[in-house]
């Protein structure tokens, strides 16, 4: 994998470079894998996804995609792509986001 700087930045770009979605929103897909409360695993018929409420695993989820992705290496560009890592990993691939109930 490499980075190709096609959006205009090397890496991380900085929050709110890019227009807002038609909800509004910033930077949901593309930027850093984001951290899940939920753990990932594998469900019955072993197809991987989700499991928080099945047995649970040791790696958290992860969703979004981030800047060093591509097609034939991740999961997909979108609010809803899925992976996942170990708790105690650390990359700079990698964040959350902070939210708030108003």
């Amino acid at each position: 994998m490499r980075d190709l700087g096609s959006d205009g930045f090397a890496g991380r770009s900085p929050v709110g470079s890019f227009p807002a979605s038609g909800y509004g929103l910033f930077d949901m897909t593309g930027n850093v894998w984001e951290w899940c409360a939920d753990r990932f695993g594998a469900d019955a018929d072993g197809a991987v996804g989700d499991a928080s409420s099945r047995a649970p695993g040791r790696d958290r989820a992860i969703r979004g995609g981030s800047w060093l992705c591509n097609e034939d290496s991740c999961r997909g560009f979108r609010v809803a792509a899925r992976n996942h890592a170990a708790p105690d990993t650390a990359l700079n691939n990698l964040g959350f986001r902070c939210v708030r109930d108003e």
